[in-house]
């Protein structure tokens, strides 16, 4: 026999759980999202707006008169090894041969050699400015491996585009 007015079953707390979970979690995220957009989390960085390492090829932001400046002689390979491992160009690790920057062709630029844990490498490092009769630009223009591949290169003057 069945009564008509008989009220069903309650459901199980289970439902109301669920709500619950459900709010719990839009307060976590909208909390979460509030909290990053004031403490300025939408201005992160992205790797397109990085900033990257003094690309004097370039002439990228943040470059400084000292950074195109060629430094003393008996700096020119340690600040070229600095840079080529700032560009990627050497393994990490790498070192220097010699201190003495070797003066080669065309006219005003040197080479340094540098030892890597894959080999050696030659750094070429151009002290000419474009424009001018000056020697006394500074710019690292290649990395070239042992066996003769280019590890970097720099773009050629004048740049395009």
């Amino acid at each position: 026999m069945s009564d008509a007015k008989t009220t069903p079953p309650e459901k199980p707390a289970q439902s109301q759980g669920m709500w619950i979970a459900a709010i719990v979690v839009a307060v976590v995220v909208i909390g979460g999202g509030g909290w990053w957009f004031l403490r300025g989390g939408h201005g992160l960085t992205t790797a397109s707006t990085a900033k990257l390492p003094a690309m004097i090829g370039t002439m990228a932001e943040g470059v400084t008169q000292l950074d195109t400046t060629l430094p003393p002689e008996d700096k020119i390979c340690s600040t070229t090894l600095t840079r080529a491992l700032d560009f990627g160009a050497l393994p990490a690790g790498a070192t220097l041969v010699s201190s003495d920057a070797q003066a080669s062709q065309p006219e005003g630029h040197y080479t340094c050699q540098a030892q890597g844990s894959d080999g050696k490498y030659t750094l070429v490092v151009d002290a000419t400015c474009p424009g001018s009769q000056n020697k006394t630009c500074y710019a690292l223009d290649s990395v070239k491996r042992d066996d003769g591949t280019m590890a970097y290169r720099r773009r050629p003057w004048p740049w395009s585009g």
